[in-house]
């Protein structure tokens, strides 16, 4: 099949992970004999002026026989979601006419509804390709009072006109069932890359590392996932055990911040900020970590939980949605959102227990889940669906 994808974010150089589960979907649906191009707008306010004129992105590029086409939209009179609304399914529909019009697609995969599920709507409309929309954001649990009445009437078309509507866990999809009837939501999870994320075959540290890893762009963002909470109870956890290190990577202006918790709770010394990390940094400190620890307070999946799994990591989550489809006894605890007692209690038992996880086990089951085979199967069956 040929499939053109519009993801509602993507990588660039200065966040080369950004949208890492778009891609590596893209990937696998490449690697699995499909045609594959993307369209991706990025759309700048005033605010972000400086970001604009800075824009070094290429217009068209090739990867791993993937075709991605990209732009740059500025909306100056129009701010929020609905300016970002117009202004992101405008520069698809140029892309599309300027790249790919005299080629044939045999579906629209859009990724999030906000704005690639409006935009793939719009061009479907024009063009007559059906769509599909996977949706992953996090807008509709914890900022669903910042969509309009238009905004909303926009979002309810796209999901209506949907040919089919992809969830990333079932969770999520009981979320979004006030958009779409919930009997007729598809629950399909993100790829992992086995190739690249694979463990490691180094000898255990005697200094137990917990590896956390995540954006810091805004102190929101650190609430979300939950880093206030994991340095209030690696503060705990320190007061019973001093023989382990957490790594936390990631960028972003707020990272300040997380830093002045440590010197509030006084606990520079066993805590590392390592900064952002590459993809293939991200691999090496999944590998060389004994624990993968992230207590975000709502995931829609999780994605980076899984890649610590396919390195034969356990991980810490909270039942938060999304990693409570794939967090087992065998693979990791699952921790109430927002109690810091209760993941130092976690941490602890982590430590005396580090013998009792079987990294292959891990590994073994989240490659079911979620490998690139696993996962093309599932939409393959579904884009046929769609064309019947």
């Amino acid at each position: 099949m040929n499939i053109l994808i519009i993801p509602a974010f993507f990588r660039t150089k200065d966040r080369p992970t950004l949208g890492s589960f778009f891609w590596d979907q893209a990937r696998a649906l490449k690697c699995a004999g499909h045609q594959v191009a993307i369209l991706y707008s990025d759309t700048y306010s005033v605010k972000c002026i400086r970001e604009y004129v800075l824009y070094a992105e290429a217009a068209s590029e090739e990867c791993e026989g993937i075709k991605i086409y990209r732009m740059k939209i500025f909306c100056p009179l129009k701010h929020g979601m609905e300016g970002h609304r117009e202004a992101f399914t405008r520069g698809v529909q140029q892309l599309y006419e300027k790249y790919v019009k005299s080629e044939h697609f045999d579906v629209i995969h859009a990724h999030c509804c906000v704005w690639a599920g409006y935009a793939a709507m719009r061009l479907s409309q024009k063009t007559g390709i059906p769509y599909v929309i996977t949706e992953h954001a996090t807008l509709f649990e914890l900022h669903k009072d910042q969509i309009s009445k238009f905004n909303d009437k926009c979002i309810r078309q796209a999901f209506e006109n949907a040919k089919k509507v992809i969830c990333v866990s079932h969770a999520f999809a009981k979320l979004i069932s006030e958009y779409r009837t919930a009997g007729d939501i598809e629950v399909v999870g993100n790829v992992v890359d086995f190739d690249q994320f694979r463990p490691d075959k180094s000898e255990p540290h005697r200094e137990m590392r917990f590896l956390t890893i995540c954006y810091m762009n805004t102190k929101d963002q650190l609430i979300k996932k939950g880093m206030d909470v994991l340095l209030e109870a690696w503060c705990e956890f320190s007061r019973k055990c001093n023989s382990a290190k957490l790594i936390i990577g990631g960028g972003g202006h707020a990272a300040q911040k997380a830093v002045e918790w440590c010197r509030e709770y006084g606990i520079e010394q066993t805590v590392e900020f390592i900064g952002q990390l590459s993809r293939e940094q991200v691999v090496e400190q999944m590998q060389a970590c004994d624990v993968f620890v992230l207590p975000s307070r709502y995931e829609t999946f999780g994605v980076v939980y899984i890649e610590a799994m396919a390195c034969g990591k356990p991980v810490i989550a909270a039942a938060n949605g999304g990693p409570d489809d794939f967090v087992k006894d065998f693979n990791g605890i699952l921790i109430e959102p927002g109690n810091a007692e209760v993941l130092a209690r976690a941490i602890l038992y982590m430590v005396s227990h580090r013998e009792a996880y079987q990294a292959q086990r891990i590994v073994d089951f989240a490659m079911e889940k979620f490998s690139g085979q696993a996962i093309v199967s599932q939409l393959t069956s579904l884009y046929s669906q769609v064309l019947t």
